[in-house]
């Protein structure tokens, strides 16, 4: 086991080129090893019986990086945790690609409804930091 690191008071400031570039990269690599390993998407000719459990299977292996991530948090070794999130990032980016076009729509549908989210229709609540719904008021 690794000797901890202090948690930083203050992180490295990162632009949203930089954001986007490094998930763009991570992406590219997860295409690049799903066809390195000849890993097949799920597609009109896949056995409607091999769906659910092909994605069960992918369930599971995102449940093990989950599981990588909160034990280095629990140890405290935010490096490490970056690096399993991301390992999380790549196995779920990996289950949207097995998805085919499925996958793709659902990552533009996901971020069409997030980006549609405002200071006015949407609020951080202060106990959970969880973001929520704003009460309609008449």
């Amino acid at each position: 086991m690794g000797v901890s690191q202090p948690v930083p008071t203050a992180f490295d400031a990162l632009t949203r080129e930089e954001f986007v570039d490094a998930v763009a990269r991570l992406a590219g690599s997860v295409y690049d090893f799903h066809a390195r390993f000849d890993i097949p998407n799920l597609n009109d000719k896949t056995p409607a019986d091999d769906v659910f459990p092909r994605l069960c299977t992918r369930l599971a292996f995102l449940m093990e990086e989950v599981g990588e991530h909160a034990a280095e948090l629990n140890r405290a070794e935010l490096d490490l945790a970056a690096d399993e999130m991301a390992d999380v990032a790549f196995v779920a980016m990996g289950t949207l690609m097995e998805l085919n076009s499925l996958g793709a729509s659902a990552c533009h549908k996901v971020a069409n409804k997030n980006d549609k989210k405002t200071l006015q229709t949407h609020m951080v609540e202060p106990s959970s930091g969880k973001l929520v719904r704003r009460a309609q008021t008449q």
